[in-house]
């Protein structure tokens, strides 16, 4: 499983979900949470997004995205096989 940290709401979304498999996480932190607002992101696996950053900018998450703590991403990406940073 990688862990993609999106960081930038305007990155090249076609060549992320190009990297990416189904087991694969994106989390949307700083900007990237705006990302939430579009009515379906082209990626193939669970879509998260930093819990603080989404508190930071008061937005509310649709039900397919599943917020995560500073703490729960610490975890992740120690588990994970590959951390990326797509910004």
């Amino acid at each position: 499983m990688k862990l993609i940290n999106l960081i930038s709401p305007s990155a090249n979304l076609a060549e992320l979900t190009a990297l990416a498999s189904d087991d694969d996480l994106l989390l949307l932190r700083q900007d990237a949470v705006y990302l939430v607002y579009q009515a379906a992101l082209p990626f193939p696996g669970k879509v998260l997004a930093l819990e603080s950053d989404i508190n930071w900018r008061n937005i509310t998450l649709p039900a397919h995205i599943r917020a995560i703590t500073d703490a729960e991403w610490v975890t992740l990406s120690a588990n994970a096989s590959q951390n990326l940073l797509w910004s």
